[in-house]
């Protein structure tokens, strides 16, 4: 998939890699270093997460919403508010994350 969406930037930078989607606490043993965090929107039990992530991208969310200050913090690119177009990208589709030009890119 070859898509390109747009969101806000919430944490600059770029970074590539497989998504990996967080829907329930589940999700987050399955987590790999280096993945691409996708989630409707991240919660403050989910910190350990940011440490193994490459980037972050949310559907939900402003420069202010967690998934934004963690991501700052962990100094990760974010990508937030992007839509429930997100979902177009599955587990291990491999994207560009730049949270300067605040889009997520689809590589396959």
């Amino acid at each position: 998939m070859n898509a390109t969406l747009e969101g806000i930037g919430a944490s600059p930078g770029r970074a590539q890699g497989r998504v990996r989607w967080v829907l329930c606490p589940d999700d987050l043993e399955t987590f790999q270093i280096g993945e691409i965090l996708l989630a409707k929107m991240t919660s403050p039990d989910w910190g350990a997460v940011f440490q193994k992530a490459a980037a972050v991208v949310t559907e939900q969310g402003g420069m202010l919403c967690h998934a934004a200050i963690v991501a700052r913090e962990a100094e990760i690119p974010a990508v937030v508010g992007v839509g429930e177009s997100l979902a177009q990208f599955l587990n291990g589709a491999m994207v560009i994350v730049d949270g300067d030009e605040a889009s997520i890119a689809g590589l396959d």
